[in-house]
């Protein structure tokens, strides 16, 4: 793997394990346990965003299974609707967690991390456009970072 591809294939993942530990560590310390709540509404919608969120990264890796082998550029499936469908289902599960176990030290944590990912999917976007090239500017132009462009 050469240092271009460091910010595809390693970056995201160590983010991830950074986020969890953050979110797990900020919850222990502010003496919330991790409870459902009891709180019904919230329950409901953080189940179901839980539970769509989780669907939308299945849906994400369903079609990136052969392109993680044959390093192609995905542009179908969520990733016509989005150039980073992953990330937006990971934080949909999350969202959907952090309304399920009723936490606001949750939702601070996610926040305060939206730089980081923002940042980090710009610097994978010019590894993208170095590996694609012209392919991946069109596709940016066409779809949306996290949202489709109609947002």
């Amino acid at each position: 793997m050469t240092k271009k591809h460091v910010a595809i294939e390693v970056m995201p993942r160590a983010l991830w394990v950074v986020v969890g530990f953050t979110l797990f560590f900020a919850e222990k310390w502010s003496g919330h346990n991790f409870a459902v709540t009891s709180n019904v509404w919230l329950g409901t919608l953080g189940s179901n965003l839980l539970v769509v969120g989780l669907y939308f990264l299945y849906w994400t890796f369903r079609f990136l299974l052969k392109p993680m082998f044959t390093k192609e550029l995905v542009t179908t499936g969520p990733y016509a609707f989005a150039r980073h469908p992953m990330y937006v289902a990971i934080y949909l599960a999350l969202i959907g967690l952090g309304f399920l176990i009723g936490s606001v030290v949750w939702f601070l944590v996610l926040v305060a991390f939206i730089p980081v990912w923002y940042l980090d999917c710009r610097l994978e976007e010019g590894q993208m456009t170095d590996l694609w090239g012209t392919q991946y500017l069109t596709y940016k132009k066409k779809v949306g970072m996290f949202f489709p462009h109609s947002f």
